[in-house]
């Protein structure tokens, strides 16, 4: 039925995309959207997220043109990839392979009649008897049969995306050659890097708007992706960033030079809990961070006291009520110190994929609070 369903979709008149994004961040994803395509007089139908109930994953359905489509989805800062589908099909049980090889074979695909050389990419989701590997031959061989196009990995002239959700597969091509995601040139590039469609949604998180003015501050900035986000979003806002670790401001420093940003951003080492001490009181009208979760800070962090302390110089430097959107892997702990502190009004509390791990990112409103509460 699901793949009945699809396919009903893929049938109709309307344009359609399929965006892939880290899970948690299909909201961010629809938000940008339905903006960028306002803004150009696009028509949307509707937004499906998690069309086959996996995070990361973003249907849309336009009304109208095609190509103007395309070129907005290129645009999108909070996505990685962009497809289009064209076909999708239930899978049977126990000849699903045949089954994938004989819907290839049989399937009018525009972007083949043209190609020379071609490659298959394929993502599968769920449990089944054979492998993504065994999809890629398969529909390759199908390919090759129904167009006379070569296979290359390297050099080719289309990507044939033939995805497999439990038991249905989505057959289209993909238009992005690159990852959208991947737009940063990193001079440091340290073990473990927010990717951009995260710190984009970070951001957004914070309620900031494009044309906003005040400060923004990352006091655990790393390799500065937040800063250099907000840098190519918002030319109006004063960006300022510190970190512990020497080589992360200077590598921060290095990448933003990098990608043009370099005379945007005000870097200084320096520890998140001292910050009371490096910015005036109520400086800031936002506060986006990616805190590190003990490597940096040794091994024996206590780190009920580490969110405490973090907490209320974060609430010094913010004005009042001032946004802070923070990064936590250890939730109980630090939910326990927000409910401590009385500093902050939690506004939201979501979970976004970040490096195969799945932390709490806690949108938080600053509130006021006794002189004894911050002490």
């Amino acid at each position: 039925a699901e793949g009945q369903g699809i396919n009903a979709l893929l049938a109709s008149a309307r344009p359609l995309l399929f965006f892939t994004t880290n899970p948690g961040l299909e909201g961010v994803v629809e938000e940008e959207w339905m903006m960028r395509t306002e803004a150009v007089g696009c028509g949307v139908r509707r937004v499906i997220k998690k069309p086959f109930g996996y995070g990361g994953q973003i249907l849309v359905e336009g009304v109208g043109d095609r190509a103007a489509m395309e070129e907005v989805a290129l645009s999108m800062r909070s996505v990685h990839h962009v497809q289009v589908p064209v076909h999708g099909f239930a899978l049977p049980e126990g000849d699903e392979l045949g089954r994938i090889g004989s819907e290839l074979e049989g399937l009018v695909f525009g972007p083949m009649e043209a190609a020379e050389r071609f490659r298959v990419t394929t993502k599968r989701s769920g449990k089944h008897e054979f492998t993504s590997m065994d999809v890629q031959r398969v529909a390759g061989a199908a390919l090759v049969r129904r167009y006379g196009c070569t296979v290359d990995l390297q050099r080719f002239d289309t990507n044939v995306r033939v995805d497999i959700y439990e038991r249905v597969c989505l057959v289209g091509w993909q238009l992005t050659e690159r990852a959208l995601s991947k737009r940063f040139h990193r001079v440091f590039q340290p073990r473990v890097a927010l990717k951009a469609p995260v710190a984009y949604g970070l951001l957004q998180w914070a309620r900031l708007l494009p044309d906003d003015v005040g400060s923004l501050l990352d006091p655990f900035c790393g390799s500065g992706t937040i800063l250099i986000e907000a840098a190519q979003i918002y030319p109006r806002l004063e960006l300022y960033g510190c970190d512990k670790d020497d080589r992360a401001v200077q590598g921060a420093r290095a990448n933003a030079e990098g990608e043009g940003v370099g005379g945007r951003l005000e870097l200084q080492r320096a520890d998140a809990r001292r910050l009371s001490s490096l910015y005036e009181a109520g400086y800031f009208r936002a506060i986006v961070t990616n805190p590190p979760y003990g490597i940096r800070f040794g091994q024996h962090l206590n780190f009920a006291r580490f969110y405490r302390d973090v907490l209320r110089e974060c609430w010094t430097v913010l004005a009042d009520e001032g946004i802070m959107v923070v990064v936590v892997f250890k939730r109980t702990v630090f939910y326990r110190a927000l409910m401590q502190s009385g500093l902050f009004k939690m506004l939201e509390e979501r979970v976004v994929e970040t490096g195969d791990v799945y932390p709490g990112v806690y949108v938080l409103k600053k509130i006021a609070a006794t002189q004894s509460a911050i002490e």
